[in-house]
């Protein structure tokens, strides 16, 4: 690295910071609200918990959102749902809300086939031991879930990190938006998308680093 090449990236670095930690805000908000209406999802499209009302709008949100490119869903966001319901809505909150919808849909899946999973002895050894649908599901079935389907969850995650780079076509100033601007006024597309490659790494690698503490806690919580 030459020091042409060292002195842009002094320059840009607070832009990049920037971008950077716009990435993580958005990572962040989509993943805490996706694994709520995920979860909420999969508990309720589950053997034993079904929702009868509630099944055949879940699943066919599930299928649509698993159907259709995230890229479609973020434009669909942005355009569609304004001018459907008449409102102004930030490149940001389209960006969080495609994020969310979709990262949902795919952590539901995760969700009802890890609680089906779970042998229906469990079930009816909680029953017996007083236990009504929501205590045993809290305290019996979703730990054992949750052990088992944490890597799928984990990498789901990971995924949904990277996908946010596609919001940068709506124009959300996150790391790969202002890679893009840097590149346009500089014209050194290596070093800056190497630069931005680095620090997706960071931040995965973080979240990988993450996951597998949390794996290797809940194993050891199950005796495993």
């Amino acid at each position: 690295m030459n020091s042409h090449s060292i002195d842009i990236l002094w320059r840009y670095a607070p832009q990049l910071i920037d971008g950077f930690l716009a990435t993580i805000e958005l990572s962040c908000y989509a993943i805490s609200f996706a694994f709520v209406l995920g979860s909420l999802c999969g508990i309720a499209l589950s053997r034993h918990l079904r929702v009868p009302f509630l099944a055949p709008i879940l699943s066919t949100y599930i299928f649509v959102v698993r159907g259709v490119p995230f890229f479609v869903q973020l434009l669909m966001a942005y355009f569609v749902i304004p001018d459907l319901f008449g409102i102004d809505i930030s490149p940001f909150c389209a960006a969080a809300l495609a994020l969310i919808l979709c990262l949902a849909g795919y952590i539901a899946e995760i969700v009802r086939a890890g609680i089906n999973s779970i042998p229906r002895g469990q079930w009816e050894a909680c029953y017996v031991l007083g236990y009504t649908k929501r205590q045993a599901l809290r305290f019996v079935i979703v730990p054992q879930m949750l052990a088992n389907v944490w890597p799928a969850l984990s990498n789901e995650i990971t995924s949904g990190v990277l996908t946010s780079s596609v919001v940068s076509h709506i124009g959300v100033l996150e790391l790969t938006k202002v890679g893009s601007n840097i590149i346009a006024r500089e014209m050194n597309p290596m070093l800056i998308y190497s630069a931005i490659a680095g620090l997706y790494l960071l931040l995965t690698t973080t979240l990988i680093f993450a996951s597998r503490m949390i794996e290797r806690r809940l194993r050891y919580d199950h005796g495993e």
